[in-house]
């Protein structure tokens, strides 16, 4: 409703009832309503950012690699090489635990090279990622309910200070004959491709195969032993069924870097598949971490670090990821704005 200062009632200073008040009086009390009406913006503004943040929706599995010591392996129970050991807990509570493959040729170890001492999104402390201690890097999943989950929306999100390399698979699905175009593909891989650009790339319970995959030089990786030249990045994989898109956060927020529509792929349903087939040293269903699976072999480790994993049963928005900006920063932005807003009001 507009403001309408001709029926405005003021006091023995101003003009009576039903009398326009004075040029003066009209202009400050334009800037009043001004100023309050955006105040009011910035402060919704504010609300509708922070309340698409929720930590855990629709979380599925979210391993934070926090269990320690620094330098201390990834335990394995004393098990015989491929045995599942959970070693690595499932922070969301759904027991989803993750094992490495074996100690020390085949596992990881806690180290403090972390991206950011805190997750933005959580506030949880991040004291520790893992990197890979020997030549065949391999965590997996061994739990029923991550085995025959088929989402028909996800949300994949993994932070990653990587090695030089070609195929480098950061998550994936184990899976052979899912993907009717290249019966050899797994059922999903969440992975770095040559040519330093990242993909998210999976098959559907139609057959179909889907992919996204961004420009070249999207990442940079380090020579090893060189962990100093590296990197830390944030990516997050979403599909709604509809939409299959690929966020990448390289310090600076996160941005849109490849998209595909899945509508255009003819697919009758674009679920993700539970993957087929199953091997001597792999099950169809599990989730990989750090290496992914070709022709029903292990395959395309990404050696270097792993930290913060979270898998949702839901597309997230990107104000829903574990990297977005600090609360904090926010505050500042919504004040910074107010102060801006009452600077101009003051000056009129």
């Amino acid at each position: 409703m507009p403001f309408n200062d001709s029926a405005l009632v003021v006091g023995p200073f101003g003009a009576r009832n039903g009398v326009p008040v004075n040029t003066q009086n009209r202009k400050a009390m334009n800037n009043i309503f001004t100023f309050s009406r955006a105040v009011s913006s910035l402060a919704l503004a504010g609300a509708l950012i922070l309340s698409v943040a929720p930590a855990g929706a629709g979380t599925v599995a979210y391993w934070r690699f926090e269990e320690g010591p620094a330098d201390a392996n990834v335990p394995h129970g004393g098990l015989p090489g491929g045995a599942f050991y959970p070693g690595t807990l499932d922070s969301s509570g759904n027991g989803n635990h993750l094992s490495v493959w074996a100690e020390g040729w085949a596992g990881y170890a806690y180290r403090t090279d972390v991206a950011s001492p805190l997750v933005p999104l959580t506030g949880a402390a991040n004291n520790f990622s893992v990197q890979n201690t020997g030549g065949y890097p391999a965590m997996f999943t061994d739990s029923a309910a991550m085995r025959t989950m088929t989402p028909s929306a996800f949300t994949i999100e993994v932070s990653f200070k990587p090695e030089t390399g070609g195929y480098r698979t950061l998550v994936g699905r184990d899976s052979r004959g899912a993907a009717t175009v290249n019966p050899d593909l797994a059922a999903l891989y969440l992975q770095i491709v040559p040519g330093d650009a990242v993909a998210i790339k999976f098959a559907d319970v139609s057959g179909y195969w889907h992919e996204a995959v961004s420009a070249p030089g999207a990442i940079t990786g380090f020579p090893w032993p060189n962990t100093a030249a590296g990197f830390w990045y944030h990516m997050a994989a979403v599909s709604d069924g509809s939409w299959l898109s690929l966020y990448l956060n390289s310090g600076t927020g996160y941005q849109l870097v490849a998209q595909t529509d899945l509508t255009l792929s003819g697919s009758p349903n674009t679920t993700l598949t539970a993957g087929l087939g199953s091997g001597g040293d792999w099950t169809a269903g599990n989730w990989s971490v750090g290496r992914g699976l070709y022709a029903g072999g292990h395959a395309d480790r990404a050696y270097g670090f792993i930290d913060e994993v979270r898998i949702s049963d839901s597309a997230l928005a990107p104000g829903q990821f574990l990297f977005v900006p600090e609360p904090g920063s926010l505050s500042l932005v919504l004040l910074g704005g107010l102060m801006l807003c009452f600077r101009r009001f003051r000056a009129r």
